[in-house]
């Protein structure tokens, strides 16, 4: 069966999938612990500008959070384990068993090429940096260095040293998992002894039972999932897609397909998607401005967000400064069902200065004196801990 959507439709769809309307979460840790489980995946970045990305996104759904909050919880609580879920990502503990199957792939080929080329060049570096956790408890890469563990020199991603490809590679393959993070520094553990013993005995999931719960999973995640296109968001999933995977799941009644109006591309859905839709419909939009964080699981798919949202978005951190539409790390805002408009900013830890360094307003958007704006950089004040807003003496229309 497919749905006929509007497109407002879809988008009021879209936001009760991803959390972002239709349900109000407590404050604080009780508030984050509930919007994790419902996410089902949070991805993580390292750049600090307004906290984190993981950070952001957990803001825009949960008052009374603060930067560091969120991962300090996930892993002080087990409440999840870091793995590649599309990107790498904060992913409810019990979906390991889920995504072992992943591990036990060997992920992406560019991994199993990285795995080979270790084993080839340094044959030993994974035993040894296993031994040096297994005696030693969580290290870093600055302890394997203290300890002269697998130094031996490897060029390659994230790395110059073989110990820091033998720390990806068991990661990737689940013999290492993360314990916990100090400066965003990962400390690496045996999954044994990270992983709750009663999800570790889990079985794994395999087979195409492991890929159609990574597609559903995939699917409630951003909410509308392209059926064509938008290879990014179909990392890990693109031989299941060509494979007929998705079609075969939709006659099942374990995915619903989606016509938007206007709209070329089809979309999947959770199963349950117009009961979603009409309890969504039921409750009153409310009048929170919101800022959304650059990789928010709303804006994963930037083909679906153009088409469906007529919002077009570009993280641009990684672009030259000339070559910038809006600024270095810009969030879009999102205001009753549309987007409203978007800024760049920074935080001043040494001053406690929230600095808004630019404000574009959207099209039929709000400016940057509405009451609902206004408000909604009140709110993030609080949850950067800041003193005061430092406002931008232009603003772009």
């Amino acid at each position: 069966m497919t749905l006929n959507w509007s497109r407002e439709e879809a988008r009021l769809y879209q936001l009760a999938a991803v959390g972002l309307h239709g349900k109000r979460y407590p404050e604080g840790e009780d508030g984050v612990r509930e919007a994790f489980r419902d996410l089902r995946g949070v991805q993580l970045d390292p750049l600090p500008i307004l906290g984190r990305n993981h950070d952001l996104v957990l803001q825009s759904r949960v008052d009374g959070t603060h930067p560091g909050t969120f991962l300090d919880l996930v892993h002080r609580e087990r409440l999840g384990f870091e793995y590649w879920d599309k990107m790498l990502c904060a992913v409810p503990i019990e979906e390991f068993p889920l995504l072992r199957g992943l591990m036990e792939m060997g992920g992406e080929r560019w991994e199993q090429q990285r795995e080979a080329r270790l084993d080839r060049d340094h044959p030993g570096a994974k035993d040894e940096v296993l031994k040096a956790i297994r005696e030693s408890g969580p290290l870093s890469t600055a302890e394997l260095r203290k300890l002269s563990v697998a130094q031996g020199a490897h060029r390659g991603w994230k790395t110059t040293h073989a110990a820091g490809a033998a720390l990806e590679v068991l990661w990737n393959r689940g013999h290492l998992s993360v314990g916990h993070r100090v400066n965003y520094r990962r400390y690496f553990d045996l999954t044994e002894r990270v992983i709750p013993p009663d999800v570790l005995t889990q079985p794994t999931v395999i087979g195409e039972a492991f890929l159609a719960g990574l597609l559903r999973k995939r699917v409630e995640m951003v909410g509308l999932l392209p059926a064509g296109g938008a290879a990014e968001t179909w990392m890990s999933l693109r031989q299941a897609r060509s494979d007929g995977l998705p079609q075969r799941m939709v006659e099942a009644g374990e995915l619903t397909l989606v016509q938007v109006d206007g709209v070329r591309t089809r979309f999947y859905a959770r199963p349950d998607a117009v009961g979603l839709l009409h309890a969504a419909e039921k409750v009153a939009v409310d009048d929170r401005a919101r800022l959304i964080a650059p990789l928010d699981p709303l804006l994963w798919c930037r083909d679906a967000l153009a088409k469906v949202w007529g919002f077009v978005y570009a993280w641009e951190v990684y672009k030259r400064p000339e070559q910038r539409t809006y600024g270095y790390y810009v969030l879009p805002i999102v205001h009753r069902g549309r987007f409203v408009g978007r800024f760049d900013g920074r935080y001043e830890t040494k001053t406690r200065t929230l600095r808004v360094l630019g404000y574009w307003k959207e099209p039929h958007g709000l400016p940057l004196t509405h009451p609902a704006i206004r408000d909604a950089f009140g709110r993030f004040l609080a949850y950067v801990e800041g003193k005061k807003i430092s406002w931008p003496t232009r603003t772009a229309s």
